[in-house]
């Protein structure tokens, strides 16, 4: 749903206003879900979707591949948006209110897959994601993609990735729903 849906827009008016930029569906989302099409997640996996926003794409894999999915958002706000998809979409998907910093090795630990659409995009969000990644991994995460149309922080981070991990940089593109072009970088454990 477009944020003119009415029933986006009662949620707005409910006062359910996203403060930390997740008021909309992010486009990188989109080529993430074509990268798990190819891949065809397990469904015993557990996937987590950090700065999930509304959640189109912890939804879609609950929905294309049965996997139990975490949908975590520092921002509270996102959560009924989220959830008012599920519900669409019929599917349950759990959500957490967490910053990056506060994905301990423990909260990890039975995480198979984390995925994050258009989340590096400030300076200060690359060592706390390059952070969070090396905690993931050591926690026995099974893979971590985070796709990006192409800032500058999200390029350091794949550089530091691919110095000290076993990272790649895979370029992406898709005509549906609309044009769109970003970069993933996916990192196996």
């Amino acid at each position: 749903m477009r944020s003119g849906h009415r029933e986006i827009r009662r949620l707005k008016r409910a006062n359910h206003v996203p403060s930390i930029h997740g008021n909309k569906v992010w486009n990188s989302s989109f080529l993430i879900m074509d990268q798990l099409t190819r891949q065809k997640v397990p469904s015993d996996w557990h996937m987590m979707d950090i700065g999930c926003g509304w959640g189109p794409l912890g939804i879609f894999a609950a929905k294309r591949f049965g996997c139990r999915v975490t949908a975590v958002d520092a921002d509270e706000d996102v959560f009924p948006y989220l959830q008012l998809h599920a519900q669409v979409n019929k599917v349950q998907v759990e959500t957490l209110q967490a910053r990056f910093e506060k994905l301990t090795q423990a909260r990890l630990a039975d995480v198979d897959l984390i995925t994050g659409a258009d989340i590096c995009f400030w300076d200060e969000l690359t060592p706390v994601l390059y952070n969070l990644i090396r905690r993931a991994l050591r926690s026995g995460v099974k893979q971590v993609i985070i796709a990006d149309p192409g800032r500058s922080p999200f390029y350091e981070l794949a550089e530091r990735c691919q110095a000290h991990m076993n990272a790649r940089v895979v370029e992406r593109r898709s005509k549906t729903p609309k044009a769109i072009s970003a970069d993933l970088l996916i990192i196996d454990n």
